[in-house]
């Protein structure tokens, strides 16, 4: 799950956690990559192993924001399976989100 949450910080993803594989998520294109913020300007805030998104009004009132949550399963041996489902949002957005995680995990 660390792996998982480490390639959504990278492309600057919010979210929260709801269950110990699950958690929901925010993504906002056209928020400046990791590299590119700093810890004032970031929306997401570590408290431990905890992380909690922070609401402004940009986020809110944009409306290509993408909602959506994600759930991961350990499947056989070593082998795990991601399951993203879009909550909200354009569906185009959410498919160039999900190309983008998969070649961060380097799955692609």
């Amino acid at each position: 799950m660390m792996v998982v949450l480490g390639a959504l910080h990278e492309l600057t993803v919010c979210w929260k956690k709801i269950g110990h594989y699950n958690m929901k998520c925010r993504w906002i294109p056209g928020t400046g990559g990791y590299r590119e913020s700093s810890m004032l300007n970031d929306p997401v805030h570590s408290i431990g192993d905890q992380y909690s998104i922070i609401e402004t009004d940009e986020a809110i009132a944009s409306a290509n924001v993408v909602k959506f949550e994600v759930q991961l399963y350990k499947a056989r041996d070593e082998k795990y399976l991601l399951d993203l489902q879009r909550v909200q949002g354009p569906q185009f957005l959410f498919l160039d989100l999900c190309a983008a995680l998969l070649a961060q995990l380097q799955v692609i």
